[in-house]
């Protein structure tokens, strides 16, 4: 959105547990307290469901702003987002979803995984206001062309998709200086006689960190995955570790715990290999900025992956299969050369097809189209 204020001006509204109001540059940002009907309960009650229950004050900030279009960035909770576009249809003004954490909430809300009572509370709360919104948006702005087909299932004509993928942030194609980077990675010790791999990310099922574990019991290559991200509990972690095969203090894998963004930078410019073994995203972000730091990426096959990841720039598997994942880091991690060459195009190839101007001047191309077709009518 900071980009698109530089095209046209552009506020935006982020439920949050205070009122304020911020300018950064020529975007205007109002932070506003939401409401949730499930918080004198909450304490008994999954975080998950506590957060369906969110829903954002919208219609006097709209109703003052009068805005041409609206923009929803985040279709989590699915309540808010109806919440949202119902308000934006009873005020006549048309709207666009971009598909960020679509194919991870389409894929909850069918309940893959889910025991059989909890789908249709899935069906009701989470898909039904999803594709409620999804069918009376003036476009929809995917974040890759992977998501047509889903979005074809929910209604949508395809005359309503437009692809606006996300974008890197530049700070991840900063180098740094030997010395810092050196001095940022010393508490890791990442070993100098073998191949590191990376993982950033949530330890949740859906990102896949129990295959990882696994695929490195059976990888003949002799590595160390560093595995980023903050740990939510050290028991769980070490129920994780333990259902792998890995001994508790397994040479093979370090966890970092919370990571600065300084740190992380450094991370991704001091290991070999990016892998990210993910059983559901959009266009994760982390791929992006380890392609752009010069990383080869061994991921799934999965959502919006395959359009960031080439056959030149990584491999993919298939989802939950650890056997492929351990291969095809045997692969990547037996060949300096072939990581080299990988990383090097995958950089070019973030830096010409995933930057944030593009896609703020495809999503104000999108507003203008929308302000056409309206004031055609």
């Amino acid at each position: 959105m900071s980009r698109v204020a530089e095209l046209c001006d552009a506020a935006m509204y982020l439920m949050s547990d205070r009122d304020q109001d911020v300018c950064e540059g020529r975007l205007r940002l109002s932070l506003r307290r939401a409401g949730n009907v499930l918080l004198p309960v909450a304490r008994w009650l999954p975080r998950v469901v506590t957060t369906m229950g969110w829903r954002p004050d919208v219609a006097a900030w709209l109703q003052e702003l009068r805005p041409d279009v609206v923009h929803l960035h985040n279709p989590h909770p699915p309540g808010a987002l109806r919440t949202v576009a119902r308000t934006c249809t009873g005020l006549g003004i048309p709207y666009v979803i971009s598909t960020h954490g679509f194919v991870e909430l389409n894929d909850f809300s069918r309940g893959y995984g889910a025991p059989r009572w909890q789908r249709p509370v899935l069906e009701r709360y989470v898909r039904r206001p999803l594709v409620e919104a999804a069918r009376g948006a003036a476009r929809i702005a995917m974040l890759s062309p992977y998501e047509e087909p889903i979005l074809a299932a929910m209604g949508v004509p395809q005359q309503r998709l437009a692809v606006v993928p996300n974008g890197v942030d530049p700070y991840f194609l900063e180098s740094l200086a030997t010395e810092e980077r050196l001095r940022l990675v010393s508490r890791f010790a990442l070993p100098p006689d073998r191949p590191s791999l990376l993982f950033v990310g949530n330890h949740t099922a859906n990102k896949g960190l129990d295959v990882l574990l696994r695929a490195l019991t059976l990888m003949q290559q002799k590595c160390v995955a560093v595995i980023a991200g903050a740990i939510r509990s050290p028991d769980e972690t070490r129920r994780l570790i333990a259902a792998s095969g890995l001994a508790a203090e397994d040479p093979r894998c370090t966890f970092t715990d919370f990571l600065t963004r300084e740190e992380l930078r450094a991370l991704y410019q001091s290991v070999d290999v990016f892998v990210f073994p993910s059983r559901a995203d959009t266009l994760p972000l982390v791929i992006l900025e380890a392609m752009g730091s010069s990383l080869p990426v061994v991921a799934s096959n999965v959502g919006g992956i395959p359009f960031e990841v080439t056959g030149d720039t990584g491999v993919l598997v298939s989802p939950g299969d650890a056997p492929a994942l351990a291969a095809a880091l045997d692969r990547i991690c037996g060949s300096a050369e072939l990581r080299t060459a990988m990383g090097r195009r995958g950089r070019v190839r973030v830096v010409e097809h995933f930057s944030w101007t593009r896609s703020a001047q495809a999503a104000v191309a999108l507003y203008r189209d929308i302000l056409a077709d309206k004031s055609a009518r």
